[in-house]
């Protein structure tokens, strides 16, 4: 997996400590079991989006998850807080007159505001006049909530970036959710187009440019 140096999930990091990118870019990458298991849990949740919402056959559905339980990371659990976050995202579709656009595992790019910068949101939904982001976290230290997330807010720039060619101005709204599923955590924030423009212009890309260089 490649990441950026400037990466949304470390900006509570950088937006505060500007030479703390190329500080640990010197040291070696490391990982663990946590993450291994996070990352399983995210292709879970995603599978099961992805059926709920039509965008895979029943058929490739069981026969990915039957290849997921054979991970040595897996376990039962995954399947309890993949149908939690499917049931949230739900919720917020039935939010919605028609049908909203749903679109899963995006990659946007941030490099307007943060040089060499991407992200991937877990789930996009664009409905009414809002753009919707929400994030699934599978850990269980602490709860991480929306409200002033940069990595969230990094995220609905990137979304808004692509999207907003495609829809203009009918994205009046940014909405994003962190979903939390084993700590019961499901926390959402939302902010006018102008609002997280405003911070990406004012607060993001000086704080970005000191910390790239």
């Amino acid at each position: 997996m490649s990441h950026a140096l400037l990466s949304p999930s470390a900006a509570g990091r950088w937006l505060v400590c500007t030479p703390a990118p190329r500080l640990e870019a010197e040291l070696p990458d490391s990982t663990s079991d946590y993450a291994a298991e996070g990352t399983l849990a995210h292709k879970v949740s995603e599978l099961f989006a992805n059926k709920k919402f039509n965008i895979v056959k029943p058929s490739t559905h069981n026969s990915r998850l039957r290849k997921l339980k054979k991970e040595p990371l897996w376990d039962d659990e995954m399947l309890t807080t993949a149908n939690t976050y499917v049931d949230h995202l739900e919720e917020r579709a039935m939010e919605f007159q028609h049908k909203p656009y749903m679109a899963f595992e995006v990659k946007v790019d941030i490099s307007d505001w943060a040089p060499e910068a991407f992200g991937t949101c877990d789930c996009v939904m664009i409905g009414g006049d809002a753009l919707i982001i929400t994030d699934y976290k599978h850990g269980k230290g602490v709860p991480v909530f929306a409200e002033g997330n940069p990595q969230m807010m990094l995220y609905a720039l990137g979304a808004l970036k692509l999207y907003r060619p495609i829809y203009g101005d009918a994205i009046k709204r940014v909405v994003v959710y962190i979903d939390q599923p084993r700590l019961n955590s499901y926390s959402g924030h939302s902010m006018t187009v102008e609002e997280l423009l405003a911070w990406g212009e004012n607060i993001v890309k000086p704080k970005a440019a000191l910390a790239f260089a």
